[in-house]
């Protein structure tokens, strides 16, 4: 497979999954913490963040197709 379909995917996948993994990053990096009225501004900004970082990744694909294409 070419390199920006990796992107492509990966960048994907990174989108799809960035909620349970954001469920999952807060249990662990909150953990033994009373999280009462901050859980769902963080968990927001943890899901947000893995979602910019995804969307970032696919952009990458994108450039390197498109510069492929160029070629």
């Amino acid at each position: 497979m070419k390199n920006y379909i990796w992107y492509f995917l990966f960048g994907l996948i990174l989108v799809l999954v960035s909620t349970p993994l954001s469920y999952s990053a807060v249990g662990i990096i909150y953990a033994e913490r009373n999280l009462t009225g901050e859980y769902v501004p963080i968990l927001n900004g943890f899901i947000h963040s893995l979602m910019l970082i995804g969307t970032l990744i696919f952009s990458v694909g994108l450039i390197k197709l498109i510069k492929i294409s160029k070629a």
